[in-house]
């Protein structure tokens, strides 16, 4: 009841709808790279996986830029710019048809997703006091496990229905990035440097 409540009740959908959206965007793009590479690109299998785990190591340094600035610059301009740009280079990896584009963008969208994730996993408990911390969080990740479900099976439906092109998949990857950091920017609240307790009041 208390995630619901007055005073709760926006953190909770902030965060609901950020942990559906980066579980959507993450397991819906990575899941499927492979496959990309290897029908759009012409790889074959073992070049496929090379450049899988090129663009999966991208995510490493995007996670700790983040983690490195959160109590620089603040948790919502971190997330709301990451979600950003990793919604416009989806769109960009979704419509280019040349070959370095595709993996310039690819590792754009590792680096600044998995940097997304490093502010929410920081953003997450702070925004709920002590004795429903571990439920608000849960309750969140949780959430955002059906959306995982639900991204690969939509995913792929988008690309059988579009005859293969990932143009339709790949944009709607974009919009929930930016639905997410637009969330942000309106419901979200800065906790950078400041005590639990008040920001739990």
């Amino acid at each position: 009841k208390e995630l619901f409540s007055i005073r709760y009740w926006n953190r909770t959908l902030l965060l609901w709808i950020l942990w559906c959206s980066l579980i959507y965007t993450y397991y819906g793009v990575f899941l499927w790279l492979p496959t990309i590479y290897y029908t759009k690109l012409g790889y074959k299998i073992v070049k496929t996986l090379e450049w899988t785990l090129v663009v999966t190591l991208a995510q490493i340094p995007g996670y700790y830029s983040a983690a490195l600035m959160l109590d620089k610059v603040g948790r919502k301009p971190i997330l709301s710019v990451y979600l950003l740009i990793a919604g416009v280079a989806c769109l960009l990896l979704g419509t280019t048809r040349n070959l370095d584009l595709i993996l310039l963008y690819s590792l754009v969208v590792s680096f600044f997703n998995l940097g997304a994730w490093s502010a929410l996993y920081t953003y997450t408990p702070e925004l709920y006091p002590t004795r429903i911390r571990g439920t608000g969080a849960g309750a969140a990740s949780s959430v955002g496990r059906i959306a995982g479900i639900l991204a690969p099976v939509v995913t792929g439906y988008l690309m059988t229905i579009s005859r293969g092109e990932i143009a339709w998949a790949f944009a709607l990857f974009a919009l929930v990035h930016w639905v997410a950091a637009f969330t942000v920017l309106l419901l979200g609240e800065e906790t950078r440097r400041r005590k639990l307790e008040e920001i739990a009041e």
